[in-house]
């Protein structure tokens, strides 16, 4: 629980926004299967996610020493194997679908596992391409166990809910037996994050693509580039845009990795669209939806898939905008926010289902209007230093 007092702040602020994870994982998942010595630099301490995915590959034998300001990945020739003990991926969803699909392609049996709020989800998509491709799964969801090794060539993979389950696959896929053909179903979300993958993987030695709505994958050799600079994480910037509005202050922000799709989103949402696509975006609904109903309003599209993220991002963001007096309503797609709102005081402590974006969301508007919110703790998943830097300004006022 964080109780904030309600601040007026003047003048400009450092907002130091951590390095990409998304970024980061790509990175750390080929880095582990390439013969070569990776070095990640950063700048900042990065979140959580990216700690689940390097303890998971360390776990599966990759050696990194986590240094500050950089990590560097030994890279292991011979492959990685299956551990002894659980693969606990926190609340990471991208590093359980990484490891799951790392994991078919290994002889053996695998327990992935995660947090409370990572169990709530589920990867369908994944889970039965691996099922056609001969693994026993256990369950969509975590605690899962897969029993590899992948034994088939074709299978279909659907990512009309989320472009993860390819992105897993094609970073699994130095490890792969042999050659496999997926055949890719519904109309894809976040391709921007497919598209991100899809460099990586050629900055390490493979081009990759889709043809007429397939893919192959077969083994190749990873040869990752010895030095690596990332960037800072594109989808925290609408969090620092709302701080800056809520608050009528200037906020300095450090370099981002673009990634497309979040990139437009993002460019729309401060020019003050009426109308906010964020079918390849949808990470960001929450504080758009505040920013918009602190502006001119508008309405949220394009991502019904929202709601399989940590939470309902769809139902939970219009609960937790009104426990702030904000007027919100649900579509089956997005939210529909009037404009010219001014957020209140709660009454009770504000829920977040541990979910980091919805914390730092309620956290940002009650440094504003003051308030208790509860489960501030998850933030550290995405944004380690949020919730230090934010009442290190409000404590400046």
């Amino acid at each position: 629980m964080r109780e904030f007092d309600g601040t007026d702040l003047t003048g400009s602020f450092d907002w130091l926004i951590p390095p990409s994870k998304s970024h980061m994982i790509r990175w750390l998942a080929l880095g582990s299967q390439s013969h070569e010595e990776t070095n990640i630099s950063f700048e900042g301490v990065p979140g959580a996610d990216c700690f689940s995915m390097a303890n998971c590959l360390a776990t599966m034998g990759s050696k990194i020493d986590f240094g500050e300001g950089d990590w560097l990945i030994e890279g292991l020739g011979d492959g990685l194997y299956v551990p002894d003990h659980v693969l606990n991926c926190g609340n990471s969803g991208t590093t359980a679908s990484v490891v799951s699909a790392m994991s078919a392609c290994l002889e053996g049996d695998t327990l992935i596992d995660g947090d409370s709020s990572l169990r709530r989800r589920t990867s369908v998509g994944l889970c039965e391409a691996l099922s056609q491709l001969g693994c026993e799964i256990s369950s969509n969801s975590i605690p899962r166990t897969i029993s590899g090794r992948i034994s088939s060539k074709d299978a279909s993979l659907d990512w009309s809910g989320t472009s993860q389950g390819l992105t897993a696959m094609a970073l699994a896929s130095p490890s792969l037996p042999h050659e496999i053909t997926l055949k890719m179903k519904g109309s894809p979300v976040s391709q921007g994050y497919w598209e991100l993958t899809k460099k990586i993987c050629s900055m390490s030695g493979k081009d990759i693509g889709i043809d007429r709505d397939e893919i192959r994958l077969g083994p190749w050799e990873v040869c990752t580039p010895s030095f690596i600079e990332v960037s800072a994480e594109e989808s925290l910037i609408p969090m620092a845009t709302l701080f800056s509005r809520i608050h009528g202050v200037e906020i300095r922000k450090n370099k981002v990795d673009e990634i497309v799709g979040l990139k437009k989103a993002i460019d729309m949402l401060t020019r003050g669209s009426e109308i906010l696509d964020l079918t390849h975006a949808s990470d960001i609904i929450t504080p758009s939806a505040a920013i918009m109903a602190i502006g001119t309003g508008g309405r949220i599209t394009g991502c019904a898939h929202a709601r399989g993220k940590e939470s309902d991002r769809i139902s939970k963001t219009v609960e937790m905008l009104g426990s702030f007096g904000i007027k919100s309503m649900e579509s089956s797609d997005g939210i529909i926010v009037p404009g010219g709102q001014e957020p209140s005081r709660p009454d009770d402590p504000v829920l977040t289902y541990s979910d980091h974006r919805m914390a730092m969301t309620a956290m940002i508007i009650a440094s504003k209007t003051g308030g208790c919110v509860e489960g501030d703790d998850c933030v550290s998943a995405t944004d380690p230093g949020f919730t230090k830097r934010i009442q290190s300004i409000c404590e400046s006022a």
